[in-house]
């Protein structure tokens, strides 16, 4: 924040120039475990050298033709820890997705509303609007039948619905602890935020992510009150730590909660974007 709160992204592929050796015949689709990702072996005569391709399902080793097997196993254990974490990435990318799909197909899941598993149910709607409705217990969403790209204008109504649910309770937070920090903002924005919980700009507009809809209330106020410091000191110091706890004694619960359940969040729910 401000700085942020953080996850990270990295590039995909990682290629290294090798030597030639004896050959060593392999089988192009050959497939191994490797720790906890899946791992092929394949050889191709256009490669000149060892390269390491990471997707969300899984990592592929292309050997050129007369190559031993032993250096693209030495190969995979030297760059293993980068790659177990490059998998996880992809396969995280992919994880919202999966999500909305799952929706569009079974019209029947649960959303984390607050921090509380909620049920988020898809009804055929009447007319040509789509429609998201809460009534304290579960989400209802009305939907077009027959929906183009059902997935995508289900995230896009959960979104457009969240913006507004959420700017009302973060507006409610900074109006309450904004005279007493730092004044009022410039404006309050709810955005898709891939690794950011929120920030704190320049102009002293303050960002939040969308999915702070997820988070219990506490945590909430945490992130918020924290954008709200960063008006007053545009760092992590100790008088900038001082200034969110007057504001939010229990911030270091909030904090716990977040690193400790965040990065799901934004893997399961979050934007490509």
């Amino acid at each position: 924040m401000g700085g942020g709160l953080d996850g990270s992204q990295a590039p995909l592929e990682y290629a290294r120039l090798t030597g030639s050796g004896g050959g060593c015949p392999l089988s192009d689709g050959h497939a191994f475990g490797a720790g906890s990702f899946p791992l092929r072996l394949r050889r191709s005569p256009r490669a000149k050298r060892l390269r390491l391709i990471v997707r969300a399902d899984g990592v592929e080793c292309v050997l050129p033709v007369i190559c031993p097997e032993r250096l693209a196993h030495d190969f995979i254990a030297q760059h293993r820890d980068w790659l177990l974490r490059k998998f996880r990435e992809a396969v995280a990318r992919t994880a919202p997705r999966r999500f909305w799909q799952e929706a569009a197909a079974t019209g029947d899941l649960h959303f984390p509303l607050q921090g509380i598993p909620t049920r988020f149910s898809l009804r055929d709607s009447p007319s040509s609007r789509m429609r998201l409705s809460y009534d304290g217990e579960a989400l209802l969403l009305q939907l077009p039948s027959p929906a183009l790209d059902a997935a995508a204008r289900i995230e896009q109504a959960v979104f457009a619905w969240a913006r507004a649910w959420l700017g009302e309770r973060a507006g409610a937070i900074v109006d309450r602890h904004a005279p007493h920090i730092a004044g009022q903002p410039r404006r309050i924005r709810i955005k898709r935020m891939r690794t950011r919980w929120g920030s704190c700009g320049a102009g002293n507009d303050i960002n939040l992510n969308w999915l702070l809809i997820a988070v219990p209330p506490a945590v909430l106020e945490y992130v918020v009150v924290h954008e709200l410091c960063h008006i007053r000191h545009r760092d992590h110091s100790a008088r900038f730590w001082g200034l969110v706890a007057a504001h939010c004694p229990d911030f270091q619960q909030a904090r716990g909660w977040l690193k400790a359940e965040g990065g799901s969040l934004l893997h399961r729910f979050g934007s490509d974007s």
